[in-house]
């Protein structure tokens, strides 16, 4: 499976493969639209009571295969 560099702010390079990649994209992914749509409810940054590990684990297992398609696609275009 084809790696991605990236260059750090301190000088090193960190790989990872696109699979990896993918998942920490889901992650974050999905807990952006859990902080847009907090913040559409009125809901508190400081609250916690929204955190579900097993939501967010199944939207990244659901996400995971379109996210890594995605991202292979971009890589194949030069984009990353």
């Amino acid at each position: 499976m084809d790696t991605i560099k990236f260059n750090l702010k301190n000088n090193t390079v960190y790989e990872m493969n696109v699979g990896e990649l993918a998942r920490w994209a889901c992650l974050l992914e999905g807990i952006e639209f859990i902080s847009k749509r907090s913040g559409e409810l009125g809901i508190a940054d400081t609250n916690l009571d929204w955190i579900k590990p097993l939501a967010l684990q199944k939207y990244i297992d659901e996400r995971f295969e379109a996210m890594k398609h995605d991202l292979t696609v971009e890589k194949m275009l030069g984009r990353l």
